[in-house]
């Protein structure tokens, strides 16, 4: 048995190649260690619509699902959210303000969909320009234009709405509107750091919310504690729960700062790093 209870993995960069897909040797690593009692939970800033697609790349369903950097947790099972604490109408405000100043537009993610405006899809452009793949399915995308309607929306999804985001394809704007959003003291935030820096967006999630405290909620409900967990990751919004977990596992593709927070580093997402991983620290444990 091993003596890691859950296993937590971030999809972006890490589960998932650089074609957005898991690989067959990620797949089957996962559900070894499954078949070994590790409960899965899938930890990542995507929505419990987008986490059950990727689901479905799996060799088996997975335990639990972490969503929109820790807002909510969701028994994969049946879907249900037992814990949520999202952005209010104050603080959706707020960052509609400061994307205004900037302008640009939000995304705003609920547990089933996105709402976003046209910088969302400049930036979905500019992906697919530099040959990243993209997932064509629908993962219930909203397109809003006009104050007037985003005001609408922020009345209509009060209390559903997980986290924001703000892009730009000027990497020097969102570190711009980072400090702007800094400034309020309402909010958690963690940059997305693309193609060594030439592309960034920021993601905006309450003050407080993250990964981390999320799982510690999560194995607090399962009965027992963080030192039972093997985290995964690659990205800012990963360093909380690779500091608090049992062992946390740095993808070799996370930039310096993630490496360094991590109690140590496996393959890319390249290399199948996840199933490096789940070898070394899980399976070869048992052996």
């Amino acid at each position: 048995m091993s003596k890691y209870k859950l296993l937590a993995l971030d999809l972006d960069g890490t589960l998932l190649d650089e074609t957005s897909r898991i690989t067959k040797a990620n797949a089957h690593a996962v559900r070894l260690a499954q078949q070994a009692g590790v409960q899965i939970a899938l930890c990542t800033g995507r929505n419990l619509r987008e986490v059950r697609a990727f689901e479905q790349q799996l060799e088996a369903p997975v335990d639990w699902g972490v969503l929109a950097n820790g807002a909510a947790a969701a028994r994969m099972a049946d879907g249900k959210i037992f814990t949520s604490d999202g952005l209010d109408r104050q603080m959706c405000e707020a960052v509609f303000s400061i994307s205004r100043q900037f302008d640009t537009d939000l995304c705003l993610y609920t547990n089933n969909g996105l709402y976003h405006g046209r910088e969302f899809l400049l930036f979905l452009q500019e992906l697919r320009r530099r040959g990243y793949a993209l997932d064509e399915t629908d993962k219930g995308y909203c397109f809003v234009e006009g104050e007037e309607n985003w005001r609408a929306l922020f009345q209509k999804e009060e209390g559903h709405i997980l986290k924001a985001i703000l892009h730009d394809l000027d990497p020097e704007r969102i570190d711009r509107m980072m400090l702007a959003l800094e400034d309020t003291g309402l909010f958690e935030l963690a940059p997305s750091i693309l193609y060594g820096g030439t592309l960034k967006n920021v993601e905006i999630n309450r003050k407080g919310v993250h990964k981390g405290g999320a799982l510690e909620q999560l194995v607090g409900q399962l009965g027992f504690g963080m030192d039972a967990v093997m985290a995964i990751g690659d990205s800012d919004n990963d360093l909380t729960m690779l500091r608090m977990a049992g062992l946390g596992v740095a993808m070799g593709n996370a930039e310096s700062n993630i490496l360094e927070a991590a109690d140590v580093v496996t393959g890319t997402n390249a290399e199948d790093g996840v199933a490096q991983a789940i070898y070394r620290y899980i399976l070869e444990e048992n052996a």
